[in-house]
C-alpha cells in the first residue's frame, strides 16, 4: 500500500509531502507554503483532508488530499487561540483543538464538504492544556475526552456528546505526579490500555482503563538512560499498530526510547535510540514498519527501520524539511 507522510515546519511556514515507498525510500512529493507558523496536523477519519492549525493569525486551515497524497482546495476557519494539539471525532464531525498558551479547549465543527467551522465550544481555565486526546466511543455514540494539562499536573476527563459539547466526565479526572507535567497521551489498540508522556519528570505513566470506565494506574516508567544527568524536556509518544512496542522521544538528549509491551500489558523500558536533534514530534507508518522523527534543531526527517521482531530502531534514510520542523502524519492511501 502506497503511504504518504506529512511533515509541519512553523518557523519556515511549510508543509513537505513526502511518498514512503515499502523499501524505505522517501520521495518528496510537494511542498506547501501555509499562511503563518503551521504546527499541529490532523488527518480526517477517511483519509480526504489534512487540517493544520497557524499562528499568529490563529486559524484552522483544511486542505484536499489528492488521490497520490498531494495537498489542493486549502480552505480556513478562525482558531481562539493558537493550538498546541488537534484531533477529530471517530465520526469525523467534530475537531477538538488544545491550547496551551491559552489555557482552554475548543470544539468546531466539519461540514459535509470536510471543512472545518469555527469554534462553536470554547472551555477555558485548562492551565496548559497542552493535548486532546478521544477514546472509543460508546453505543450511544459519545466520546471520552482527555486534555493533558501540564502545568495542573492533572489529566481532565470530558465526555463528547453527539451534538459536539463537552462535559465533565462523572467520574472526574486524573492526577499525575507533582511536577510531572502530562503532555501527550497515545492509546493502546486492543488492550485498553493508555499511555501518558510526562514532559517535565520524562516519566511514561501507563493506565488500565475498565469496562465501566475506571481509569487506573499500572506503572510509571523513567524514558531515560540510567544515570542521565541533562535536562528534561519530553516531547511525543507513539504505539505500534499491532501494539507490541512503544516509543518515546525526548528533546535535550535527541533520544528515542523503546518499551516493549507484554500480552499482560506490563510495560519494559528496552533500549535508547539517537534520532534527529529535539525530536519534537514523530510518528509511525500504518504497518509499523517505519518511525519518522523530525528535528525542530537539525531541519531533518529522519526514516528509521522497525526490526519486525525486537522492536529496534535503525537509521535508514535522512531528508531535509524545513526549519523547526515539528509535526509529523503518515497516511496510508486507498488502493
Amino acid at each position: 500500500m502506497q503511504q504518504v507522510v506529512y511533515v509541519a515546519s512553523p518557523a519556515s511556514q511549510q508543509i513537505h509531502v513526502f511518498a514512503l515507498a515499502g523499501s524505505g525510500e522517501l520521495v518528496p512529493l510537494q511542498v506547501v507554503d501555509t499562511p503563518g507558523q503551521v504546527q499541529p496536523l490532523v488527518i480526517s477519519p477517511d483519509g480526504h483532508w489534512l487540517h493544520a492549525a497557524v499562528r499568529p493569525d490563529f486559524a484552522l486551515i483544511s486542505y484536499r488530499i489528492d488521490v497520490d497524497g498531494r495537498l489542493s482546495e486549502p480552505s480556513s476557519a478562525p482558531l481562539a487561540g493558537s493550538a498546541s494539539h488537534t484531533t477529530i471525532s471517530a465520526d469525523g464531525r467534530f475537531l477538538l483543538a488544545a491550547s496551551y498558551a491559552f489555557n482552554h479547549v475548543t470544539v468546531s465543527a466539519i461540514g459535509s464538504t470536510g471543512r472545518a467551522a469555527p469554534p462553536h465550544q470554547q472551555l477555558d481555565g485548562l492551565q496548559a492544556a497542552h493535548s486532546v486526546t478521544l477514546l472509543a466511543a460508546d453505543g450511544q455514540g459519545e466520546q471520552e475526552v482527555l486534555v493533558a494539562c501540564l502545568k495542573e499536573d492533572r489529566i481532565r476527563r470530558f465526555v463528547l456528546c453527539r451534538e459536539g459539547r463537552l462535559r465533565p466526565h462523572p467520574l472526574g479526572d486524573l492526577q499525575t505526579a507533582s511536577g510531572a507535567g502530562p503532555r501527550h497521551l497515545a492509546l493502546h489498540p486492543s488492550n485498553g490500555d493508555l499511555y501518558c508522556l510526562n514532559e517535565l519528570d520524562c516519566t511514561i505513566n501507563r493506565y488500565r482503563r475498565s469496562a465501566d470506565g475506571d481509569i487506573t494506574l499500572c506503572q510509571s516508567l523513567e524514558m531515560l538512560p540510567a544515570g542521565y544527568q541533562g535536562e528534561y524536556w519530553g516531547a511525543d509518544l507513539h504505539v505500534t499498530p499491532d501494539g507490541r512496542f512503544l516509543y518515546s522521544s525526548e528533546r535535550a538528549s535527541s533520544l528515542l526510547t523503546q518499551f516493549a509491551i507484554a500480552p499482560d500489558g506490563e510495560l519494559g523500558v528496552v533500549g535508547h535510540f539517537p534520532t534527529e536533534t529535539m525530536p519534537r514530534g514523530f510518528a509511525i507508518d500504518g504497518q509499523g514498519c517505519w518511525l519518522l522523527a523530525a528535528g525542530q534543531a537539525s531541519h531533518q526527517l529522519a526514516l528509521h527501520r522497525i526490526d519486525p521482531a525486537s522492536g529496534a530502531l535503525t537509521l535508514q534514510a535522512r531528508q531535509p524539511v524545513g526549519e523547526g520542523a515539528m509535526w509529523v502524519r503518515v497516511l496510508t492511501l486507498a488502493p
